[in-house]
């Protein structure tokens, strides 16, 4: 079955908070432009790196991060699956396939934590029962 794309977004992936990896999900940040991206959400999506024909499954995380205090601004947050890579300063190419939920903001970290293992899981099911569109 494939799935016509929500939309795309690129950019370079660029030092963050390093708090994904703290917390047990490792994620990329992408420089982009703030006025390109989708409504703020989790989503499942494809990335492909540099120009590496090959797609990678992930969950993306648009928005401010709400849970944690400070203005923040929205940022794109990549969470590639069973993969550890080196990333800094390589391009990535991310296609939403699905919108799980909304930018939630939790009473705690071990909530968070909770919420997003179960968003790995289900976009793992999501994305394994679609192909990637050309």
């Amino acid at each position: 079955m494939s799935t016509p794309p929500l939309g795309e977004i690129a950019g370079v992936v660029v030092p963050g908070d390093g708090r994904g990896r703290e917390l047990g999900f490792p994620t990329a940040n992408l420089a982009t432009d703030p006025g390109d991206l989708p409504a703020d959400g989790i989503y499942a999506a494809w990335v492909r790196i540099d120009e590496d024909p090959h797609p990678r499954a992930a969950s993306v995380s648009v928005g401010a991060n709400p849970t944690f205090a400070g203005a923040r601004e929205r940022r794109v947050e990549v969470h590639l699956h069973d993969a550890d890579l080196d990333l800094y300063g390589r391009r990535l190419a991310v296609t939403l396939v699905a919108r799980l939920r909304p930018t939630l903001r939790f009473d705690g970290v071990d909530a968070l934590i909770a919420q997003t293992a179960d968003d790995v899981v289900r976009c793992r099911r999501l994305l394994a029962a679609v192909r990637m569109v050309p």
